[in-house]
């Protein structure tokens, strides 16, 4: 068969950092912003953002052609900001449809977004622009969805200095379940080590004290311990936030020997539901036993 290509270019106003980032969440994102349009998709192959993995993809009612199909992501580039993946079944009309994405920065606040597709048709099968205009509105669902990102922040201050907070850091999945087993529950380290360096993936559970039931799939994208920042995502696990990123950065207190803990979440909110408190009020929970913790145990921290 004839190999055709079909592309689309389109300039969005975000910045290209902001649009890749968020579109790192597009599995959470997608359905909350645009139910009849995206309706799930799920793994059922490795994890996302994972070369080699596989998702199901669900469509809703709105689109043309509405059959659920396999995407294969083939690449995914950090440095580049480009991603690539191949169909997996879908529209019997065309054969080894493959996908790339990638993003330019085009000034401060805008991106240009290029898509190309290559694939075979059947027969006499026409153009596929419906896959086009579905990527279309993906563009434009995420460039809304970078818009109305918001943030909450919250600090907390402790009696101890920055590089023992730090430390004790590291050690949180040990120590919390010890002190309260009813809310806090052994994690699952899914892809290495959790604490110390990007990439780690998590599930985590909680018990029935916790204020929240379920568990949440968390992976860390920045880890440094020389300026003790830590940044993680949320990949799955509260549908009222599908997308949701902390920050925590660990420096001195405005008084001598003390220790500031800031969290920040940048936060995409589905529907009406409001500021991640319940989050917040987890980070605080967890810095309340880290204080215990340092107090039970400063030589393990000195």
């Amino acid at each position: 068969m004839v190999q055709h290509t079909l592309s689309h270019t389109q300039v969005l106003e975000v910045s290209a950092d902001d649009l890749w980032e968020v579109s790192k969440q597009i599995d959470e994102i997608l359905p909350a912003l645009e139910p009849d349009y995206f309706t799930r998709s799920t793994y059922i192959e490795g994890i996302a953002g994972e070369p080699g993995s596989i998702r199901l993809v669900k469509p809703g009612p709105a689109v043309p052609h509405a059959i659920e199909w396999k995407e294969h992501l083939d690449f995914f580039d950090e440095e580049t900001k480009s991603r690539g993946y191949t169909i997996i079944g879908g529209d019997p009309r065309y054969n080894n449809v493959t996908n790339v994405i990638k993003s330019v920065a085009c000034g401060k606040s805008s991106t240009e977004v290029t898509w190309t597709c290559t694939y075979e048709p059947v027969g006499d099968a026409p153009t596929p622009e419906y896959m086009k205009e579905g990527v279309i509105k993906v563009l434009k669902t995420l460039e809304k969805a970078v818009k109305s990102r918001q943030t909450l922040t919250h600090t907390e201050t402790f009696d101890a200095s920055p590089n023992a907070v730090w430390k004790a850091v590291y050690k949180l999945d040990d120590f919390l379940p010890k002190y309260l087993p009813d809310v806090f529950v052994p994690v699952t380290n899914l892809s290495g080590e959790y604490y110390g360096k990007p990439g780690g993936i998590r599930i985590v559970k909680f018990g029935p004290a916790a204020p929240r039931t379920g568990e949440f799939w968390e992976r860390v994208d920045f880890f440094d311990d020389a300026t003790r920042t830590m940044s993680v995502s949320l990949l799955k696990g509260d549908p009222r936030y599908p997308y949701l990123k902390t920050t925590k950065v660990v420096s001195p207190g405005a008084v001598e020997g003390t220790t500031d803990a800031v969290w920040t979440a940048a936060y995409i909110a589905a529907g009406n539901a409001g500021p991640p408190e319940t989050h917040k009020g987890m980070y605080i929970e967890v810095c309340k036993l880290l204080g215990v913790e340092l107090k039970a145990n400063p030589e393990a921290y000195a």
